[in-house]
C-alpha cells in the first residue's frame, strides 16, 4: 500500500487571520475588536424592566409615532390609506383586490384582519379568499399553491416602526412568510398600537419574546420598507423581483 500525504486546501488559517489584520492596519497580537455590547450582558429582570419603559414610553407618544410612521412609510413608497373605519378599510382593500387579485386574496389569520369582515365583502364579489391557517386538512404544498395562485396577499403587522416605514412581520401558526412574499401586491394593516418608534424597539421586545419562549425566536424576521427593489441587473432599478411590485399600507384609527 502506498502512503498518500494529505494536503490542506487554501490558505492556512493562522495566515489568512494575519493578512485580516495586516489589511486592517492592526497590530500582530490583535485577533479582532471589542465588540461587547452592555445590553447583551444585562439579565431578564432589566430586560423586562427596559421593555416595561420603552411601552410607557410608546403609549405617551403613540399619536406623534402613527403620524411619523404614515409620513415615513410614504416617503419608501407605501400606497397609504388612513382611517378610523372599518368599513372603509375593507372598502379599499377590495378595490385593490379587484383591481388586482385575479379572482384570489391570500390572507394571514391575524387579529387585525379577524376583526375586519374582510372575507364576506372579498366572497360577495366572487373573490376567493385564502386563510393561511396551518394546521387544517390541507398540505403545506397545497397551502403553498394556494398562495403561489393569489395576486394579493393580506396580512396584519406585528410591528410597524416609525423609524424607516417598515413593517414587521413574523411567519408563525396562522401567517406564512408566502403571504407578503409571493403575490404581486401586498397588502399590509396596521393598527396604532402596532407602531413602534425604531428598530431598537423591535430588537428589544423580539429578545424578551425569546427568553419569554425558552430561546425560541423563530428563524425569520420579514421586514418590509416598501416595494421589492434590486439593482443588481445591470446595475439598473428594478421593481418586483425579489417580492410584491406594489404595496398598500392601510392604517386604522
Amino acid at each position: 500500500m502506498t502512503n498518500q500525504v494529505e494536503t490542506s486546501l487554501g490558505i492556512p488559517r493562522d495566515e489568512f487571520l494575519a493578512h485580516v489584520r495586516r489589511s486592517l492596519g492592526r497590530g500582530p497580537d490583535v485577533l479582532q475588536p471589542d465588540v461587547s455590547n452592555p445590553v447583551l450582558q444585562e439579565t431578564l429582570a432589566q430586560m423586562e424592566s427596559r421593555a416595561e419603559e420603552a411601552r410607557r414610553r410608546l403609549e405617551a407618544e403613540r399619536e406623534s409615532l402613527v403620524d411619523r410612521f404614515a409620513e415615513t412609510a410614504q416617503l419608501r413608497n407605501w400606497n397609504l390609506f388612513w382611517t378610523g373605519s372599518s368599513e372603509h378599510a375593507v372598502s379599499y382593500i377590495v378595490e385593490v383586490a379587484q383591481a388586482h387579485s385575479g379572482g384570489q386574496v391570500a390572507r394571514s389569520d391575524q387579529s387585525a384582519l379577524t376583526d375586519l369582515p374582510l372575507d364576506d365583502a372579498l366572497e360577495s364579489l366572487g373573490i376567493r379568499s385564502v386563510l393561511v391557517k396551518r394546521g387544517d386538512e390541507r398540505t403545506q404544498d397545497s397551502l403553498r399553491q394556494q398562495i403561489v395562485e393569489s395576486g394579493v396577499g393580506v396580512t396584519g403587522a406585528d410591528f410597524a416602526v416609525a423609524e424607516t416605514g417598515s413593517v414587521v412581520v413574523l411567519p408563525r401558526q396562522g401567517l406564512s412568510r408566502l403571504v407578503s412574499l409571493v403575490p404581486p401586491v401586498h397588502v399590509a394593516v396596521v393598527r396604532p398600537q402596532d407602531v413602534v418608534g425604531s428598530l431598537d424597539d423591535v430588537f428589544l421586545f423580539r429578545r424578551l419574546e425569546y427568553h419569554g419562549n425558552g430561546g425560541d425566536m423563530g428563524s425569520y424576521v420579514n421586514f418590509i420598507t416598501g416595494p421589492s427593489r434590486t439593482a443588481d441587473i445591470e446595475m439598473k432599478l428594478v421593481v418586483g423581483v425579489h417580492g410584491p411590485r406594489e404595496v398598500h399600507l392601510v392604517l386604522l384609527g
